[in-house]
């Protein structure tokens, strides 16, 4: 299923930069339950990031790994792509690649039956073709590597949600990402011949002390429209100063599959 959407609008480094601090008030850290969920690798180990965007995972997890390992990111934004390559200081060879997992197939560098993990952050739900991308990521891994995909799962953002649906329709690509994307890349990866499937859930949830607090967030995500900035942030507000926070639900689900 695909957005009307823009994804290179979504991914821009501004707009991403907006979403990150919004989310490094959250009440739980992502980054320490996404090392907690690094499943077991060979070493020397070959990792690839499909959606890479600015090199946040591609930091995190590098600096774990020596230096006779190798890391490639593959982003459309050119943009981010230089702020990964800015940020990266870890041991572990990296290659960037700007294109789209969507053609994983015509990049020389990604190499058939060479990659010991594969995995895509909040990413893998705006390709064309989900069936495609499992079974060339099928490809690329060895035998035993694994795709790790994370993703939004049900009940994310069901407070703002309740606000936005009566002013606004919300697109039906958000409700497919929260509610069926991930048993799409469950039930499609066993028929594709991924062999276990290792799931994880976090709970999350970030603050917001105002309506226009929250205002700055969802102007930068896909749920924005114009026009209903005050209907929203008065209805925001009005719980704040009911219950002294609006707090939005974050709950993300991790999907380890075996090949």
């Amino acid at each position: 299923m695909q957005t009307t959407s823009s994804q290179e609008s979504i991914s821009s480094a501004g707009m991403l930069q907006a979403r990150l601090a919004a989310n490094a008030a959250a009440s739980r850290d992502f980054d320490e339950w996404c090392f907690r969920q690094l499943p077991e690798l060979p070493l020397p180990a070959r990792v690839l990031d499909l959606g890479c965007g600015n090199g946040k995972q591609l930091v995190l997890f590098s600096r774990v790994f020596s230096p006779a390992c190798h890391f490639t990111g593959l982003d459309r934004s050119a943009e981010l792509l230089a702020q990964a390559r800015q940020r990266y200081q870890a041991p572990p060879h990296l290659t960037l690649i700007e294109g789209s997992f969507d053609t994983l197939e015509a990049y020389p560098a990604l190499e058939p039956g060479t990659f010991d993990l594969i995995y895509a952050s909040y990413a893998l739900y705006y390709t064309q073709d989900l069936t495609k991308v499992l079974r060339d990521v099928y490809t690329l891994l060895k035998p035993g590597g694994v795709l790790w995909v994370i993703a939004p799962y049900t009940g994310t953002n069901a407070e703002f949600l309740r606000i936005i649906r009566p002013l606004h329709e919300v697109e039906p690509f958000m409700d497919y990402v929260f509610d069926r994307f991930h048993q799409e890349v469950v039930a499609q990866g066993q028929s594709l011949g991924y062999r276990s499937l290792k799931p994880s859930l976090l709970r999350n949830t970030i603050p917001f002390g105002s309506g226009q607090a929250f205002m700055d967030y969802l102007s930068h995500s896909l749920f924005y429209r114009p026009g209903h900035d005050a209907a929203i942030s008065a209805a925001v507000q009005a719980i704040c100063d009911q219950e002294g926070v609006f707090k939005v639900s974050k709950n993300i689900i991790s999907l380890q599959l075996r090949k």
